[in-house]
């Protein structure tokens, strides 16, 4: 029963402002349920109902909206409520000011699906549950036996609740119920996609398959994401959008009790009932002939993540209803939650066929599959890059005059708002910052994603309320499984479990607003960004052409003032917002937080800017901005960036703080110094020596071939780079080299030079050994000579040569170089009884020569193709010295397990779903998987294979399994307690070219056919540390 709200009286409250009106706040007129009533069938019992001639299984109708039927699943209802008004194109929840529905028609009003729909699910919770009683029931025992938990339906129910709760998909608004995942299975069932004899692993699996390829949302086959956004036209326009989709959305419908899904669909009494209204009521052509698509046109609307598609109401949802058409039972969940779990199912498809793990391998291991699928922890942590914290208390409340769909101060009603009386106001605000920041970020994200109770709650610390946390540097994100309640009523001091909670105000009218407990932050909403780092750094948001007025109206009202008439290079006007203009307190969207210096290649590219735009734009009360009391929306986690980053405070960042900069300045360093050694090591022929004698401008009888890096800080990795020093040769503006305080203390740049191939080596080891230090004594003192003669600036300070390696100067820099020579390895490798120093000697050549530098161009690669990487590697050694295991620990492990990270083996653009297991964008979330990695790899049955460029074959897997297992033991107890394998851990590696082994070819039988298939594996750097 519907009637309007009362003015209420100046008594009616203690509170002095009790009896003024409430200016700008929503009433809605409100239909109360009373005395819900519902009976089993009566076919006796039909004398004041409509029969229906043409069928004596077919339902019917009284004139309170309740049918009767000759099936189990079909039932009667008794309610205040007409059955007519619980269709999803139906109106049945206007605010304040529009008009009744005695006053006007459902026509000249916006449909209330959701709002319909939970009415029906109030009705429909004793049916829902014989439902699922009866299909167990006339599955597994038949009709007349009784249900027990021991069916294969019980075991796949517990099965996929274990799976969804290990990813955070279990309890909360947004999220799977037992009784959602219990009637998927029931539809399953009752279609015969699972048979009764079929296990709980096979059931699990249909499942999954069933969950991840079915068209919930309408979005697999349309390339919506194509959009103004990146740069092109829009794909189409509103309509078109939403026709396509609702052409290709799924939809289903659980069979009843001996029909199928087609024979339920025809014979429903609600179906029947529709078509019926609507060939009497309705003269519209735009209004569904069927139930069915009338479902389909409610729950589908033109989300998209294109700027320029106006869209301002956010009810998608998929569908699965009732065998009487009237409750859809995945209506509560967004299409955010679809697209993540739709996502994760294909995952565990891949990971249950062998594909998702090391190539194919998976399965292997202790249950590799089962481990990764129930076992393991796939939390909010491990899928998201960045954690956005928006304030409630700043979102404006939905006033009357946002329903004129005019614009106001407080955001834009064209972009969200208008479906507050479907959804309610905290839902509505919950799907309009994702569906928003969707359109918004376009294809610098591939996913977005609003956690909920359990999924990313961030608190103040994890104690209590008294406890300062003024030297907290981050936020605690509490991953709990907990149901977190806001009490209805009253002030308790617990959300959930206090008495008080509950208790109206003594002497008022209405209970007191809710008060959240102190020892919790204030109400605000967490959502989670997954970043495509190649697209995240792009600085222009072009617009649609200037002759698309919807979609330039779209587009202005999505970004504000920020969008503005430009020309481009091809001649093009049309409005684009552009993201690197120079920072000033007018144009600043993030003036209040910290800027790092490598931020753009580690924080997810601009995407704070744009979030902080949208949020201040939409999200945020108009007068709160111009007393400047609206909170900053939050970027968690972001502030550990400055352990190994410094923060620029001006446009121009000092060199001393950019960690970015002082590797660029090493690494040019370095590349100058190369060159200088290659050019000045050319022989040529001096006559001054003699006839036919050759001599190179340093003095070395042979040409230096190659030049290369062995360093951290030569490929990004090193934790404090080193500093140009000005009495070394560097640059430094301003400064007196007589007058230099202090000191820069740092190692020196290991690198090493191969020369050419000569006959002219020595034969002996001791004689080999000899000759690379007369090598380097004779560059030392070519060098001396060529700064007296050609006064070279960039070499200072002292050359100091020992029997191994030469200490030089060069541009501020100290460097150490060491000599390689090939022909010692091989003498090494030939002698036919070598000793236990020989072979001590070859293995640590090999290590330092060759696999070192094997290591750096793998290390360097991964570092250049994921410009985030190399701070994790970084951060990661933070923490690994922080925790006293720098000396337990090897950097080079550490760099191996980051690598990892990156470049494990994801989805590719086969795939229908959208990318979960992708490398991480931003440092935080880079960490958080090494952290994962460290913590949750079974490193005592399984070897961590690193393969960045698919070296290593599924041959060599092989061997690395079968001789890890035999130095393991079958106690696994033995060998090194980290067994990290790289494609330079076998023996042999001294054979190939160093750096050249890992380049185009990705076959290692292509360089050595022979004796790939007796290959020994032994990791390198962790074959002695870490200790057990």
């Amino acid at each position: 029963m519907g009637t309007n709200k009362k003015k209420r009286k100046k008594g009616d409250n203690d509170d002095n402002n009790g009896g003024k009106k409430m200016k700008n706040k929503l009433r809605f007129h409100v239909r109360l349920i009373f005395g819900v009533e519902q009976e089993q069938q009566q076919n006796e019992d039909n004398s004041n109902r409509h029969q229906n001639d043409d069928d004596d299984d077919d339902s019917s109708m009284d004139t309170e909206g309740s049918y009767n039927g000759s099936n189990n699943d079909m039932q009667v209802f008794q309610s205040w409520i007409p059955i007519s008004r619980l269709f999803p194109n139906r109106s049945n929840n206007r605010g304040a000011g529009k008009p009744s529905s005695a006053e006007s028609t459902d026509v000249n009003h916006r449909p209330t699906p959701h709002y319909n729909n939970a009415l029906s699910e109030s009705l429909h919770l004793q049916s829902t549950t014989n439902l699922i009683s009866d299909t167990i029931s006339n599955t597994f025992f038949g009709s007349n036996a009784v249900a027990t938990p021991t069916t294969a339906f019980h075991e796949t129910l517990l099965l996929i609740k274990i799976w969804a709760l290990q990813r955070g998909l279990l309890r909360g608004h947004d999220s799977f119920t037992t009784s959602t995942i219990a009637l998927i299975l029931v539809y399953l069932y009752r279609t015969k996609t699972i048979g009764k004899r079929m296990g709980s692993v096979q059931a699990f699996t249909t499942f999954m398959k069933f969950w991840s390829e079915a068209d919930w949302l309408g979005e697999d086959a349309a390339t919506t994401s194509a959009t103004a956004s990146s740069g092109s036209a829009p794909l189409s326009s509103a309509a078109q959008l939403l026709a396509r989709k609702m052409k290709r959305k799924a939809a289903f419908v659980i069979p009843a009790d001996g029909k199928n899904e087609s024979q339920t669909v025809a014979h429903c009494p609600q179906a029947r009932h529709y078509c019926g209204d609507i060939r009497s009521s309705s003269n519209d052509d735009n209004v569904p002939m069927t139930l069915l698509d009338c479902y389909k046109q409610c729950f589908t609307t033109a989300s998209s993540s294109s700027s320029s598609i106006p869209n301002d109401y956010h009810s998608d949802s998929p569908i699965l209803l009732d065998p009487t058409m009237t409750i859809n039972y995945l209506a509560r969940l967004s299409p955010s939650f679809v697209r993540e779990s739709r996502a994760e199912a294909y995952a565990a498809l891949r990971c249950i066929h062998g594909q998702e793990r090391d190539g194919g391998m998976g399965s292997s291991g202790s249950g590799g599959a089962f481990r990764m699928l129930f076992l393991e922890t796939n939390r909010f942590w491990t899928r998201y890059d960045a954690y956005v914290r928006i304030p409630l208390n700043v979102v404006p409340k939905m006033m009357s005059q946002r329903s004129s769909g005019k614009k106001k101060n407080d955001g834009d009603v064209r972009v969200w708002g208008r479906d507050v009386e479907d959804l309610g106001y905290d839902e509505s605000v919950c799907r309009g910052v994702v569906e928003v920041l969707n359109r918004a970020l376009g294809d610098r994200i591939t996913a977005v994603r609003l956690f909920t109770s359990g999924n990313g709650d961030i608190r103040k610390d994890g104690t209590s309320s008294n406890q300062s946390v003024e030297n907290t540097g981050t936020k605690a994100l509490e991953d709990s499984d907990q149901c977190y309640a806001v009490p209805i009523r009253g002030s308790g001091s617990s959300p959930s479990t206090s008495a008080s909670a509950f208790v109206a105000k003594p002497g008022g009218r209405s209970p007191e607003p809710p008060v959240h407990p102190l020892n919790q932050d204030e109400p605000c909403l967490v959502v989670g960004l997954r970043i495509d780092p190649n697209a995240s750094r792009r600085v222009v948001d072009r617009g649609p052409p200037a002759e698309d007025l919807e979609g330039s109206n779209a587009f202005v009202s999505l970004w504000g003032d920020h969008a503005q008439l430009r020309r481009f290079q091809d001649g093009a006007i049309v409005r684009a917002v552009v993201w690197n203009l120079p920072v000033s307190p007018k144009n600043s969207v993030v003036e209040s937080m910290p800027q790092f210096a490598s931020m753009d290649r580690s924080m997810g590219g601009i995407v704070e800017k744009v979030v902080q735009h949208i949020v201040k734009l939409h999200f945020t009360e108009s007068k709160l901005i111009k007393k400047g009391k609206a909170k900053q929306v939050s970027f968690e986690l972001r502030s550990m960036v400055g352990l190994v980053d410094g923060v620029s405070s001006s446009p121009k960042p000092s060199p001393l703080s950019d960690s970015f900069t002082l590797h660029k300045n090493v690494m040019s360093a370095f590349d100058s110094l190369a060159e200088f050694l290659r050019q000045n090591s050319i022989t040529m022929i001096d006559h001054s020596l003699g006839a036919d004698k050759k001599a190179s401008k340093l003095g070395l009888p042979l040409k230096i071939d190659e030049v290369e890096p062995l360093s951290p800080s030569l490929r990004y990795s090193s934790l404090f780079p080193p500093v140009p020093h000005p009495l070394l040769g560097g640059t430094d503006q301003g400064t007196d080299k007589r007058k230099v305080s202090g000191a820069v203390e740092g190692s020196p740049v290991l690198i090493q030079i191969r020369f050419e191939g000569s006959s002219k080596w020595p034969s002996s080891l001791n004689a080999m050994g000899a000759a690379k230090c007369a090598m380097l004594i004779q560059l030392a003192e070519g060098i001396e000579k060529m700064k007296q003669s050609e006064n070279l600036d960039e070499f200072d300070g002292p050359i100091d040569v020992t029997p191994t390696y030469l200490d030089v100067g060069y541009r501020g820099y100290s460097w150490r170089v060491i000599v390689r020579a090939d022909q010692e390895l091989r003498m090494l490798k030939n002698l036919s009884n070598p000793t236990g120093e020989a072979k001590s000697l070859r293995l640590s050549l090999i290590n330092r020569h060759v696999r070192g530098s094997m290591h750096h161009s793998l290390i360097h690669a991964v570092h250049t193709r994921h410009p985030s990487s190399s701070l994790v590697s970084r951060l990661a050694h933070r923490w690994v010295s922080a925790h006293m295991l720098s000396d337990m620990i090897p950097q080079e492990a550490i760099e191996l397990i980051v690598a990892k990270i990156y470049t494990d083996p994801h989805e590719r653009a086969t795939s229908k779903m959208q990318s979960l297991d992708v490398p991480p964008s931003t440092v935080a979330a880079g960490f958080f998987r090494f952290l994962q990695v460290l913590s949750t790899h079974d490193w005592a049955n399984e070897p961590l294979i690193v393969d960045p460029q698919s070296h290593i074959t599924a041959n060599d897997r092989g061997l690395i399994m079968a001789q890890f297992n035999s130095i393991r033991g079958p106690d696994l107890n033995k060998g090194p307690a980290m067994y990290i394998i790289s494609p330079a851990d076998y023996d042999g590696v001294e054979e190939m070219t160093g750096s050249k082994v890992v380049g185009e070819d990705r076959s290692a039988e292509a360089v050595d056919p022979a004796g790939a298939l007796e290959r020994v594996w032994s990791p390198t750097y962790t074959s002695e540390f870490p200790e057990r």
